[in-house]
This record gives C-alpha cells, sequence and structure tokens, in this order.
C-alpha cells in the first residue's frame, strides 16, 4: 500500500481538526511532525499521510472543511 501526503502545515489546531475530519469519515490518517524543534519551531511542517486509495476523497473533505 502506497501512502500519500495530503495536507502540510505550522498550526497544530489545524492538524488535528483535518485529523479528527477525516478519522470520522473513515479514512484513517495519521501525522508526521518534521518540525525543528531545535529552532523554536520555525522550520519544518506537520504532514497528514492517508493510503493512496483515499487521497480524493481525504482532500475533498478537507476543502469542504476549508481546511485546504
Amino acid at each position: 500500500m502506497s501512502n500519500e501526503t495530503i495536507f502540510l502545515s505550522v498550526s497544530q489546531i489545524k492538524v488535528n481538526t483535518a485529523l479528527h475530519l477525516l478519522q470520522e469519515a473513515g479514512i484513517n490518517a495519521h501525522s508526521i511532525n518534521k518540525m525543528d524543534s531545535a529552532h523554536a519551531n520555525l522550520f519544518g511542517n506537520i504532514e497528514i499521510i492517508v493510503n493512496k486509495e483515499d487521497e480524493a476523497k481525504a482532500r475533498e473533505i478537507l476543502k469542504e472543511a476549508e481546511i485546504l
């Protein structure tokens, strides 16, 4: 199974909201925090990753919620 990054943000609140919406819709999603804590989180981002098969539906859900 292939995974796809569908959302990048520096806001943990946006990421948590997006993850909640996706999981409510039955989409298995997880986040990876790539923020650089050594530089007060000035560099990097947090990614949301879903299975390739769920990518289109996940993007649609996040667009409807005005997160994307």
